[in-house]
């Protein structure tokens, strides 16, 4: 048991004190953050914050039964985080420096880490919840369709598709990074027209700071489309049946 100072302001001094020693015993050196998140910790620790509440969004749509593939997971805090919300989680992307950081501050056996193609995942490997935020806008147009034409393909027949991606209205007030990076920033109405190619029932939210809403879109900093029930019937899902 680790020794430790905890104070005196306590109900019960002893049992916090063993409290605590657990988690210390447990977690002796803690858990470094990736660079990429320490930086936003140093410089503006909001933009944690808010990155946190997408997947606290993602979260709680989830059922314990649910395995979620997140595209572009890349440092691989948010699939860590759902991780604790079902039954495994798989993150996929293709930087293998961001998957180094990810696989070194991962602990839950449920959640596993890959380089890995997502075009070339086969056809037959579904998952009840795909997800991707932030990725769409890095790519071209025809890239972001076939991307999600891939994300509905890979979902079980009631499954969910989510992407994240920042309101093209908010591009003038994004970072240099961001504006370094983004391909194609869209409006909501373009990612939902998308979306309902491929899933039977779109619903769109907005997003500003933390919080999710169905307030006007083009006040909105951030979408997040959500697509249920991929369409079938067809040998190109985007045609509807």
């Amino acid at each position: 048991m680790v020794e430790l100072g905890v104070g005196k302001y306590h109900q019960d001094v002893d049992l916090y004190k063993k409290l605590m020693g657990e988690i210390y015993t447990k977690y002796p050196d803690g858990i470094n953050l990736p660079p990429e998140y320490a930086d936003h910790f140093q410089n503006n620790t909001l933009r944690i914050l808010i990155r946190l509440a997408r997947y606290k969004f993602v979260a709680r749509l989830l059922k314990k039964t649910d395995t979620a593939l997140e595209v572009g997971c890349g440092s691989g805090v948010g699939a860590i985080f759902l991780g604790q919300h079902c039954k495994s989680v798989k993150g996929i992307d293709a930087n293998p420096t961001e998957l180094a950081e990810a696989r070194k501050i991962n602990l839950r056996k449920n959640v596993t880490f890959e380089e890995q193609d997502f075009f070339a995942i086969p056809d037959g490997e579904k998952y009840n919840v795909v997800l991707c935020l932030d990725v769409i806008e890095h790519m071209p147009v025809e890239e972001g369709r076939k991307l999600v034409q891939a994300m509905a393909r890979h979902l079980t027949h009631d499954g969910m598709l989510v992407v994240g991606s920042p309101s093209i209205h908010s591009y003038p007030y994004q970072g240099a990074l961001s504006q370094a990076s983004h391909i194609k920033c869209y409006d909501q109405d373009e990612l939902v027209a998308l979306i309902d190619e491929f899933c039977e029932r779109t619903l769109p939210f907005s997003m500003n700071d933390e919080m999710m809403h169905t307030g006007h879109p083009k006040m909105a900093w951030y979408y997040m489309i959500l697509g249920l029930v991929p369409r079938t019937g067809s040998k190109n899902p985007g045609k509807s049946r």
